[in-house]
C-alpha cells in the first residue's frame, strides 16, 4: 500500500508540474500581446509580399510587352551605320625609279607616297602605304505583307494578356482565400480554447463541492478521484487547445508571408456573420460567368487561333519595301572610282516559298493541335468548378445545420448539467453522471465553435469559387 501511495504521490507530482509549466508558457506567450489585427489589415499584408502574386505580375508585364512587340511587326525598321578604318600597307622588294618620290598611278595625280628608305636607280626596297577608309549609311526595311502572320501575332499577344490579367486576379482572391482560412482557423482555435479553459474552471469547482460533500460525509473518496482525474484531463484539453492555437497562429503569419513575425491577436468579429445560403444553381451561373480563371483560359483559346493564323502565313507570299543611303570616303591609292562617294536605293522585294518541305504546314496542323487542347482545357475547367461549387454548397449547407444542431445541444447539455448536479447533491446520483454532463456540455460548446468557422470559411470559399470578389474584406 505504501508503494502504490508513493506512485500515485509521484504521478500527482508530475501533472501538477505539467499543469504549473503549461500555465507558465501560457503567460509568457500572451505577455507583451495587445496588438490586435484585423481580417483587411492581414490580407493587406499578404497581398504587399506574395511571392505567388508577385509572379502573376511578372508574368502579365512579360505578356504587356509581348502586345507591344506585336505591334512593333506592322512599323518599318530604321538602322544606322558608321564605319572608319585606317591601315598601312608594306610592299616588299619594290623596283625604284626615282630615288626621291615615287609617282603612283593614282587617280589624284598630287598624292604621293614617301619612300620608307631611298636608293638609287636600279635598286629595290619596301614600300610603305598608309591609307584611311570611312562610310556611313541609312536603311530602312518595311513589310507591307507577310500572309497575315503580323494580325495572328497581335491577337494571340493582346489575348495572352487578358489571359495573364485574369490569372492575376484570381491569384489575388486565393491570396487572400489563404489569409481568411487561416485568420478563421485561429479564430476558432482561440475559442476552443477559451471553451478547454471553461471546462478546466468548471472540473476546477466540481472538484472542490466533491471534497465538501466528502468532508461532511455526502461523497465517497472516489467520487473525488474522479473529480480529480477530470481535472487533469481538462488541463491536458488546455494544453493541446493552446499549442493548436499557436500552430494556427504560425499559418495564419506565414500566408501573411511573416513567418517569424511576432505574436499578435486577431479581431474576432468575423465569427458573428449570419447563417445565409443562396440557391446551388444561381451559385453555378454566376460561377461560369464570373471566374476569373475560366476567362484565362477563355483567352487562352482566342490566343491560340492567333497563332494558328501565324502559323499559315508562309503559304502566302511576303512584300517589303526597302530603302537605303550610303556615303564613303577613301583615302587609299589602291581605290577604284573617286574619293567620295554617294548611294541611294529602294525598291520592293517579293519572295514566296513554293515548298518549305511541309515545315508551314506542320506548323499550321500542330498549332491547330494547341488551339484544340486550350478548349478541351476549357471544358475541363467548367466541369471541375461546377464540381468545386457543388462541394463547397454542401459543405455550407451541413455547417449550417451542424451550428444549429450544437447550439440546441448545448441547451440540452446544461440542463443535463444540470439536472446531474442536483441529483448529486440528493444523493441519486453519481460523480460519473456529473462527469458526462460536462464533457458534454465541453463537446457540445466545442462542436458549435468549429461549425460556425466551417461555416464561414466555406462562405468565403464559395465567393472565390463563384468569382465574386474578395477585395470587399479590405474595406473592413
Amino acid at each position: 500500500m505504501d508503494r502504490r501511495f508513493r506512485q500515485i504521490g509521484i504521478v500527482s507530482l508530475v501533472i501538477a508540474c505539467t499543469a504549473w509549466s503549461a500555465f507558465a508558457q501560457d503567460e509568457s506567450s500572451t505577455a507583451g500581446r495587445g496588438t490586435v489585427y484585423t481580417l483587411s489589415e492581414c490580407v493587406t499584408i499578404a497581398l504587399a509580399g506574395s511571392p505567388s502574386l508577385a509572379i502573376s505580375e511578372a508574368n502579365t508585364d512579360i505578356a504587356r510587352h509581348g502586345v507591344r512587340q506585336a505591334w512593333g511587326a506592322f512599323l518599318p525598321d530604321f538602322s544606322v551605320s558608321r564605319t572608319w578604318n585606317k591601315s598601312e600597307r608594306t610592299d616588299f622588294d619594290v623596283a625604284q625609279t626615282d630615288p626621291g618620290v615615287i609617282q603612283l598611278p593614282t587617280t589624284d595625280p598630287l598624292i604621293t607616297v614617301p619612300w620608307q628608305t631611298q636608293f638609287p636607280n636600279g635598286l629595290i626596297a619596301d614600300q610603305t602605304t598608309n591609307s584611311s577608309y570611312q562610310d556611313y549609311g541609312m536603311s530602312s526595311n518595311w513589310n507591307l505583307f507577310s500572309g497575315f502572320s503580323k494580325f495572328g501575332g497581335l491577337k494571340s499577344s493582346r489575348n495572352d494578356l487578358h489571359a495573364s490579367e485574369a490569372s492575376q486576379a484570381y491569384s489575388r482572391q486565393l491570396v487572400i482565400q489563404n489569409v481568411v482560412v487561416a485568420f478563421v482557423k485561429l479564430l476558432r482555435d482561440e475559442r476552443l480554447l477559451e471553451v478547454k479553459r471553461d471546462a478546466e474552471e468548471l472540473a476546477q469547482r466540481e472538484l472542490e463541492k466533491s471534497e465538501t460533500y466528502h468532508r461532511i460525509g455526502s461523497a465517497a473518496k472516489s467520487d473525488v478521484l474522479q473529480a480529480k482525474v477530470r481535472l487533469e484531463q481538462t488541463r491536458l484539453d488546455v494544453i493541446r487547445a493552446r499549442n493548436a492555437a499557436e500552430q494556427s497562429f504560425a499559418e495564419l503569419a506565414h500566408s501573411m508571408n511573416r513567418p517569424l513575425a511576432n505574436r499578435f491577436d486577431v479581431d474576432p468579429s468575423l465569427m458573428e456573420s449570419g447563417l445565409d445560403i443562396a440557391h446551388l444553381e444561381t451559385l453555378f451561373d454566376e460561377a461560369l460567368t464570373n471566374r476569373q480563371d475560366l476567362h484565362s483560359r477563355e483567352y487562352q483559346v482566342e490566343a491560340r487561333k492567333g497563332d494558328v493564323t501565324s502559323a499559315g502565313a508562309n503559304l502566302l507570299p511576303r512584300i517589303d519595301l526597302f530603302a537605303r543611303y550610303s556615303r564613303y570616303e577613301n583615302e587609299s591609292p589602291f581605290r577604284f572610282g573617286a574619293q567620295k562617294s554617294d548611294n541611294f536605293s529602294y525598291g520592293y522585294q517579293v519572295n514566296w516559298n513554293v515548298f518549305d518541305r511541309f515545315q508551314t504546314l506542320s506548323s499550321r496542323s500542330q498549332a491547330k493541335a494547341r488551339q484544340r487542347i486550350a478548349e478541351y482545357n476549357l471544358d475541363q475547367a467548367m466541369l471541375d468548378v461546377q464540381l468545386e461549387v457543388r462541394q463547397l454548397y454542401n459543405a455550407q449547407v451541413e455547417a449550417r445545420e451542424r451550428v444549429s444542431l450544437a447550439r440546441e445541444t448545448i441547451i440540452n447539455a446544461e440542463e443535463e448539467l444540470r439536472l446531474a448536479q442536483e441529483r448529486f447533491r440528493v444523493g441519486a446520483g453519481t460523480m460519473l453522471d456529473r462527469i458526462t454532463a460536462q464533457v458534454n456540455l465541453a463537446t457540445a460548446r466545442g462542436e458549435e465553435v468549429s461549425a460556425l468557422a466551417d461555416f464561414v470559411v466555406v462562405s468565403m470559399q464559395i465567393d472565390r469559387a463563384i468569382g465574386r470578389s474578395l477585395d470587399g474584406l479590405l474595406e473592413q
